[in-house]
């Protein structure tokens, strides 16, 4: 209990409306609950008190009763600065044991980063499309939050995202439980949060209507960009049987937010709607030419080398800033024949050609291939 100050707990209470009620010792004081019934907690305001330890874990006990929480939850809220906190749960078969392969996991968060990027751009710029995200403010956002404990029940991968507000610093400024609850309602964190589910509400409602082209018509604060749609087209595979889930936790030191959904989730039948409102916000994409070098990890075409015509390869390869993309790359049955023998033998091949991107899908258009 040392990490926990009976003065962060003393403004907790005060925050959430319990009422103090003085004693003739100036070291203590007793806080009264009175809704449905009765509960008191006797705060020591000194440490030195040699049962300091057992009454601070009673004082967390009977704030986890006031508010039927366990009281597991209400010592993270403790240990923590004040945050919202946005989880992922992916549902289907693989992950009905609380586990996620290593590769989906890593989808998954990396492109809850880029969900939560977005939002936060969408905010300093609202725009339709961000062709390049780099704002100082969004990564100080970014930059403050955190990977919580993952939850059993299928898989839950929580964000931790405490309650700041940038500057034109390096470091955005932390807010506390000390800070009124204007400051931080009021906080870049808050916003962000607040209108990422509003916009995961509006996208679905988007497609569940059929009118697609409202989201040309979102305006200021409202404005739903097609980053952030691709990357809630991208959190996972969404199999037959597979559901994202996405629920906040709003901070429970604040007063508690209404008018904004707490649970958005979305199946197989929303990818096909929103690839295409994406499609529409993207601007056209003119392609890139380059010289790429990596392996490929897949290849298929026609069992029948007479009757091939075309062999299709998955190619990996280092691309922008440093991150491993996969690009599909048509070739004719000679390159797919070395293909073949690149894939089997796990050699390097280099592809010169155009780099463009269809929806969620990257293709390297002329290519021409050949072994290293």
């Amino acid at each position: 209990m040392g990490k926990i100050s009976f003065s962060t707990i003393q403004k907790y209470l005060s925050n959430k409306n319990w009422r103090a009620i003085p004693i003739k010792r100036e070291d203590l004081f007793i806080w009264h609950w009175g809704n449905p019934t009765t509960i008191e907690i006797l705060l020591p305001l000194d440490r030195t008190f040699a049962d300091y330890d057992e009454l601070m874990i009673q004082a967390l006990g009977k704030i986890a009763l006031a508010e039927n929480r366990d009281i597991e939850q209400v010592i993270n809220d403790f240990l923590l600065p004040p945050s919202d906190i946005i989880k992922f749960k992916v549902n289907n078969k693989k992950t009905e044991n609380g586990l996620i392969t290593f590769n989906a996991c890593f989808t998954l968060l990396e492109n809850a980063k880029k969900s939560l990027f977005a939002t936060a751009c969408d905010i300093l710029n609202p725009t339709l499309y961000h062709q390049r995200m780099s704002y100082k403010k969004a990564q100080q956002f970014i930059d403050s939050c955190y990977i919580g404990q993952t939850e059993r029940g299928s898989f839950v991968a929580s964000i931790v995202c405490p309650f700041i507000n940038t500057t034109i610093d390096e470091r955005p400024t932390q807010l506390s439980l000390f800070n009124s609850d204007d400051d931080l309602v009021g906080s870049f964190t808050r916003a962000v949060t607040k209108k990422y589910m509003n916009s995961l509400s509006k996208i679905k409602q988007i497609v569940q209507i059929g009118k697609h082209d409202i989201i040309n018509e979102l305006r200021d604060n409202d404005t739903i960009s097609g980053n952030f749609i691709e990357s809630i087209l991208e959190l996972g595979e969404y199999g037959d049987n597979e559901e994202i889930e996405i629920m906040t936790s709003w901070s429970p030191v604040v007063n508690e937010m209404v008018d904004v959904p707490n649970v958005v989730s979305f199946t197989k039948d929303y990818i096909a709607p929103l690839e295409y409102i994406a499609s529409k916000l993207k601007p056209q994409d003119d392609g890139m030419d380059g010289v790429f070098i990596g392996k490929i990890s897949k290849a298929q075409a026609d069992p029948d080398p007479t009757n091939r015509t075309v062999g299709e390869i998955t190619f990996k390869f280092i691309g922008n800033e440093d991150k491993i993309m996969n690009a599909k790359v048509f070739l004719t049955p000679e390159d797919f024949s070395k293909a073949c023998e690149a894939l089997d033998k796990g050699l390097n091949v280099k592809i010169s050609g155009n780099l463009i991107q269809y929806g969620k899908t990257k293709t390297i258009n002329n290519p021409v291939f050949e072994l290293l």
